[in-house]
């Protein structure tokens, strides 16, 4: 899912110049073993919950033995320390190694004690600079920073902020559901704090409104600014802002148990701002009707994809 957004910040970083092959594939594999210790962290410090939060967990279900999954730990971190110093290396982009550092930190400490960001109230703020610092590394393998990539980042960061809460407030409705959490006497569903945020439900949706709607307040603000093209700005506000707005309209109706629901409008949003970049980047290099046949393509079979090899089918979209 992350490689259209990689591919879109490569291809306008470069501006029609021709990249150094070696680096970028070495960047590529980096960013990939990276990408996977962010996950694999997440999945080995979450067995102990997942029969409810993520219940086809490999070391729940016992493909995975948990000692294994340590030693594979430690290696892939090895691995991309190894990978980290020979891009250094190489590159002698002193930038890039460190926001891939950063990041690097960023998804292990997000998940692994005795950080384990993702149970404070600094959890959306993990959660959104992990994710923004994809575009950034992308942009950094073939460029400097320049005002697009710093402004478009900002824009995802934000967004991001709030969809982080998204999936907080998913694991709340799970909990109530399971019974592990529970609504006090006298006290309604937005009372209830939410699971791993420490906030109440109803603190915890304003600040998703907020930041997810702020997010588009930047558009066109970079738009006047000359930093946005008009193509990008029109489809990041035509597309990706009434998905945003429906889900939290859905999430307004019903807090909770409309999480399922507020996971697929706003899921489908974080795809297409990455696809909406993607096109625009493309267009850059052939025409824009071929751009958004790619795009389509990844609509179509992205989903087919989930379907047949995802434990939960499309279900797997939406976190359920």
């Amino acid at each position: 899912m992350y490689v259209p957004l990689w591919l879109a910040c490569i291809i306008l970083g470069l501006d029609g110049e021709t990249p150094e092959w070696g680096p970028l594939v070495l960047f590529f594999i980096t960013l990939m073993i990276i990408g996977a210790i962010a996950q694999f962290s997440n999945t080995y410090a979450d067995r102990g919950e997942d029969w409810l939060y993520g219940p086809t967990n490999p070391l729940l279900s016992g493909d995975l033995e948990v000692s294994l999954a340590r030693r594979a730990f430690i290696v892939q971190n090895i691995i991309a320390g190894m990978l980290l110093i020979a891009l250094l290396i190489f590159t002698l982009n002193y930038a890039l190694i460190l926001a891939m550092i950063v990041g690097w930190l960023a998804g292990v400490s997000y998940s692994v004690p005795p950080f384990r960001f993702k149970e404070t109230v600094l959890h959306p703020i993990i959660f959104a600079l992990g994710l923004a610092l994809f575009p950034v590394v992308a942009w950094l393998i073939v460029a400097p920073l320049n005002d697009f990539i710093i402004a478009f980042a900002a824009f995802f960061f934000v967004w991001c902020f709030g969809f982080g809460i998204t999936q907080k407030l998913r694991k709340t409705h799970l909990a109530l559901n399971a019974g592990l959490i529970q609504t006090r006497s006298g006290e309604g569903v937005y009372d209830v704090n939410t699971v791993g945020f420490k906030l109440n439900v109803k603190t915890a949706m304003a600040i998703e409104a907020v930041m997810l709607l702020g997010s588009f307040v930047l558009i066109p603000v970079f738009w006047h600014l000359g930093i946005f093209d008009p193509a990008l700005s029109m489809a990041l506000l035509a597309v990706t802002l009434p998905l945003t707005i429906m889900g939290l309209l859905l999430r307004i109706k019903d807090p909770l148990n409309n999480s399922p629901r507020c996971n697929k409008f706003l899921g489908l949003a974080w795809i297409f701002i990455i696809l909406i970049l993607f096109a625009t980047s493309v267009s850059s290099l052939i025409h824009w009707g071929f751009a958004i046949l790619a795009c389509l393509i990844f609509i179509i079979g992205f989903p087919l994809l989930v379907k047949r090899i995802h434990p939960w089918g499309c279900k797997g979209l939406s976190g359920q």
